[in-house]
């Protein structure tokens, strides 16, 4: 394995640490990092015992779409409906990769999508309407996770969008979580 490899997977298990703890907050469950694959990224366990996969994808618009955003119109988030039309394609490609590539995991992952330039705040209008859209795909569970206040509060907040059980957004209820310290 190459050194870039190396730091990316190194970078993912930072974002599952993250992941992994609001989840406990969300769900009242533990899960534990068992080991680190390609696909899906994490075998964890649940506190029964189940082992689950843990997909992360990263949410973002391209390097040079997001400069150029900043410097021509000082746009420092990406464009809510944007956004949405990039995690439906990633939740299609992701699916297409499950059910093909995850072998006996194929039926057993969760897939968090990493949203790195545009916060859950901003999607909330829209995804009420689509909710019904987000049903049908073969993962267990799928998540939005704020990732873009991670060096302000020192967490992400999750948005559930399937199971139907975990719709909707889950605000972190913490008196210490204040920006910057």
């Amino acid at each position: 394995m190459s050194d870039q490899q190396m730091g990316k997977k190194e970078e993912e298990r930072i974002g599952l640490d993250y992941f992994i703890d609001a989840y406990k907050l969300v769900t009242g469950e533990q899960l534990t990092e068992l080991g680190s694959f390609e696909s899906p990224d994490f075998i964890c366990a649940r506190a029964t015992g189940q082992q689950i996969g843990v997909e992360l994808t990263e949410v973002r618009r391209g390097l040079w779409e997001a400069l150029w955003d900043r410097i021509l119109d000082r746009k420092y988030e990406a464009d809510a409906q944007d956004t949405l039309d990039r995690i439906f394609a990633l939740i299609e490609k992701k699916d297409k990769t499950r059910s093909t590539n995850y072998g006996n995991w194929a039926d057993k992952t969760i897939l968090v999508l990493q949203l790195r330039d545009c916060s859950v705040w901003s999607l909330r209008p829209f995804l009420d309407d689509i909710r019904e859209d987000f049903s049908g795909y073969g993962f267990v569970e799928i998540w939005l996770a704020d990732y873009t206040e991670i060096e302000a509060y020192g967490d992400v907040e999750l948005f559930g969008l399937v199971p139907s059980k975990w719709w909707g957004y889950h605000r972190r209820e913490n008196p210490y979580r204040k920006p910057y310290g």
